[in-house]
């Protein structure tokens, strides 16, 4: 048994799923950077959020406070914690941190502006708009190593769910593409098609290992307040 709660327009209808025998999945992206703004390749640095990012957290925490969670999990790269730890405060439980959540690491290219990446690594940016699975950043992870890992990690914590109020998880960009190509059965070369906006708001459900997606993308806590 769970605790129901009553239901309000900002509420997501995760006792539905429950009750239907299935895991309700939040995943969440982080809040923004003063690298995000400036453009520049984050990867596996540990760049703090910014006052626009802690501002986006405290929204995403507003619209997510009518919601029970039976745990919490993140990237152990600060601006994914401090994010997760906005967003779950108040409700007794830790932060259980996972590497396995962390972002694509992209290695020489992390601290770089997008243009200067294009014009040092020109034959890596052609390979990777071609097809960016087994293309590997210079001194990093090529994407399908970030999916394998990611999907691992986001698979053992799903096991140890049960139905019931919703399992939050907390990571990247990069990450968050794999999951949801994976969810949805897209190859990764699909992932520039998927949005996911700082503090961008997921809700999915899985049942023996399969993964159903309900909304993606949703920052309408965001709206014009920055």
């Amino acid at each position: 048994m769970y605790l129901m709660v009553p239901r309000t327009r900002n509420s997501l209808d995760w006792q539905s799923i429950a009750e239907a025998g299935d895991v309700p999945v939040l995943l969440v992206r982080h809040g923004q950077t003063i690298w995000n703004k400036e453009r520049r390749f984050l990867g596996c640095s540990d760049v703090e959020l910014d006052e626009t990012g802690r501002t986006q957290a405290a929204l995403a925490a507003s619209a997510l406070a009518d919601l029970t969670f039976q745990s919490i999990h993140s990237s152990p790269l600060s601006r994914a914690r401090v994010t997760a730890e906005t967003v779950g405060a108040g409700r007794g439980l830790s932060i259980q941190l996972v590497n396995g959540l962390q972002e694509l690491n992209q290695g020489e290219l992390e601290g770089c502006f997008g243009a200067d990446v294009v014009e040092r690594y020109p034959e890596f940016i052609q390979a990777w708009a071609t097809d960016p699975r087994d293309v590997r950043c210079p001194g990093g992870e090529t994407m399908q190593e970030c999916a394998d890992r990611s999907v691992a990690a986001l698979t053992a914590i799903l096991k140890k769910a049960t139905p019931g109020p919703p399992v939050a998880i907390f990571t990247h960009r990069m990450v968050l593409s794999c999951l949801i190509c994976h969810a949805l059965d897209l190859p990764l070369r699909m992932w520039q098609k998927i949005g996911q906006k700082n503090t961008a708001i997921n809700f999915l459900s899985w049942r023996e290992g399969k993964l159903t997606v309900h909304r993606l993308n949703d920052v309408a806590h965001l709206s014009s307040s920055i």
